[in-house]
């Protein structure tokens, strides 16, 4: 966990709140109650109000400690019910209470194990080749020594357990898990999914399952993993559904695939919009580029940061259709995974 304040108020009391976090020593974050998955999990404290109380309902997100309920005077008893069913901590009305806000948001800055790393891996369009570069990037992770879940939120995609070389191996799949419930227990998850080498779990669909994947199941197995101690890798596809987006939202760093082409930047430029994404995301561009572009011109073009330039290899994709992926330990696409990995085990992906 941070030294971060995430503030899910009105304007109203945005200020106040953020004056007692800043006494209390934390960065304030300021969020959307719809979409915070990332800051939720993340943030040492947060301070909500009624109508985010009513939001976050609605999110289904997973039950943390250091939650705190805010409001103006006159509040009305439901928003203090809803608190409590949220597992806050306690409430107060500002500003008369901000002493008192003060002294709790102190006393919840408690050293605690935080979640592990996530990375989500996103195509700017079709082709652009996230699926294998999640699991080559998988593959790397588990190497380092790292505990590693691979996660298909692409439903309608091949299967990555077919780039594994792992369709048969006995295990979990998506239409074995429910998540409604809001928890799932890591230690029995990881247990039950199937592994491809000592450090690399997957979860995917069964061949013959077209079925739209839960936003809330998918969501529960990537909190449930984390929590476990699992870094994780998703493959999100295009980002075409709740499931996918979610998980982008909840990733430490945020990979967008594209090649280097006119219209592949077009497009890619529209993914960015269109799934929101901020300071988490990075470029990745894969050649070759027909018309001449070069990586820096295609970052640019799109807007994010560049991580990393990779050439497309005959000989992998071979080896995909041969028995399973097999990266050699130089090669560009190992290569680019190790830039990934290390920008994740920066500060948590570039989140600011």
């Amino acid at each position: 966990m941070s030294e971060t304040l995430l503030v899910l108020t009105g304007e109203v009391l945005q200020g106040d709140v953020a004056r007692c976090g800043a006494a209390a020593g934390y960065r304030i974050v300021v969020g959307d109650p719809a979409r915070c998955r990332h800051d939720w999990l993340r943030a040492g404290a947060v301070v909500v109000d009624g109508d985010a109380l009513g939001r976050l309902t609605e999110s289904r997100l997973p039950a943390r400690p250091g939650v705190l309920v805010v409001s103006g005077s006159g509040t009305d008893a439901r928003t203090w019910r809803n608190g409590l069913a949220a597992g806050a901590q306690g409430g107060y009305v500002l500003p008369d209470d901000e002493a008192a806000l003060v002294a709790a948001l102190s006393a919840v800055r408690q050293p605690r194990r935080g979640a592990a790393p996530s990375v989500a891996l996103v195509g700017g369009h079709g082709g652009a080749g996230v699926s294998t570069m999640a699991v080559v990037l998988a593959q790397c992770a588990s190497r380092s020594g790292s505990p590693v879940l691979l996660l298909d939120a692409e439903p309608g995609g091949a299967g990555l357990d077919l780039l594994l070389g792992a369709e048969d191996t006995p295990g979990l799949r998506w239409g074995d898990i429910t998540g409604e419930t809001g928890s799932i227990a890591g230690q029995a998850l990881s247990a039950a999914l199937p592994r491809c080498g000592a450090r690399l779990k997957f979860l995917t669909s069964r061949r013959d399952d077209g079925t739209p994947l839960s936003a809330e199941t998918v969501l529960t197995v990537v909190d449930a993993a984390r929590a476990h101690g699992d870094t994780v890798i998703a493959d999100a596809g295009r980002a075409v559904d709740a499931a996918a987006l979610g998980v982008l939202d909840s990733a430490d760093l945020a990979v967008v695939m594209t090649t280097a082409s006119v219209p592949a930047v077009a497009a890619t430029r529209k993914l960015v919009t269109r799934a929101r994404l901020g300071g988490q995301a990075r470029l990745l561009v894969r050649g070759p580029a027909p018309g001449g572009l070069s990586a820096g011109q295609v970052a640019e073009a799109v807007g994010l940061p560049l991580l990393a330039a990779l050439r497309s290899r005959r000989a992998l994709a071979r080896s995909g259709e041969e028995g399973g992926l097999r990266p050699g330990r130089r090669g560009p696409e190992t290569v680019a995974a190790r830039a990934v990995l290390d920008a994740l085990a920066g500060p948590r992906g570039g989140r600011r």
